[in-house]
C-alpha cells in the first residue's frame, strides 16, 4: 500500500513538472503571457502604436543587421535615428528616453544572438534587409513581429492557432523546389 502511495506522489510530481516545462515562460520564444509566440530575439509584444516602437524597431533590425555581416554603420544610423527624433520634437527627459531604450534594445539583442551560429537564415535575412533598407532612408516606421495567437497548451506544448497542419506532400515539394539537384 504505502509502495503504490509513494508512485502515485512520483507520478504526480512528474506530471506537475513536465506541465510546467510545456506551458512554463521558455527560450523557445513563449511570451510570460499568454499572448502569443515570437522569435527568441524578438523585442517583446510591444505594439506598434507604442511610443517606443520605433527606437526598438531601428536598434532591434540595427543589432541583427550587424550580427548578419550586413554592410553599414551602426553607429551612423543610431547617429541618423536619433537626429530625426529630435527634429520630430523629442526633447530633454523623452529624448533620454528614446536614446536609452535604442541602446538597451541593441545590446541586449546582440547579447541574444551573440552565440547562435545558425541565426543568419536566408528568410531572416531578406526580413533585415528589407527593415535596414527602410531606415537607411529615413523611414523610421516600425516594423515589429506579431505574437502567433495561442489556441491550446497542452501535456506536449503550446501549439498555435494559425499553425498549418503537416503535409508530408507540401514537405517533398518544398524540399524538391529548394534543393532541385537532388
Amino acid at each position: 500500500m504505502k509502495r503504490f502511495a509513494q508512485a502515485g506522489i512520483g507520478a504526480l510530481l512528474l506530471a506537475g513538472t513536465a506541465l510546467q516545462c510545456g506551458c512554463g515562460n521558455s527560450s523557445a520564444g513563449l511570451a510570460t503571457s499568454s499572448t502569443g509566440l515570437l522569435p527568441p530575439d524578438a523585442p517583446g509584444t510591444i505594439g506598434i502604436d507604442d511610443p517606443m516602437a520605433r527606437p526598438i524597431a531601428v536598434s532591434w533590425t540595427s543589432a541583427r543587421a550587424k550580427r548578419c555581416g550586413f554592410y553599414f554603420d551602426p553607429a551612423k544610423l543610431r547617429s541618423n535615428y536619433l537626429a530625426y527624433e529630435a527634429k520630430q520634437g523629442a526633447t530633454g527627459e523623452q529624448y533620454a528616453k528614446i536614446e536609452r531604450t535604442y541602446d538597451t534594445t541593441y545590446r541586449t539583442t546582440s547579447e541574444k544572438i551573440a552565440l547562435d551560429a545558425d541565426y543568419c537564415t536566408d528568410r531572416k535575412g531578406l526580413e533585415i534587409k528589407a527593415d535596414l533598407e527602410r531606415y537607411l532612408q529615413a523611414d523610421y516606421t516600425p516594423n515589429l513581429p506579431k505574437p502567433k495567437p495561442i489556441a491550446s497548451c497542452g501535456f506536449w506544448g503550446c501549439t498555435s492557432s494559425s499553425d498549418t497542419p503537416f503535409s508530408d506532400k507540401k514537405f517533398w515539394d518544398d524540399q524538391q523546389k529548394n534543393n532541385p539537384k537532388r
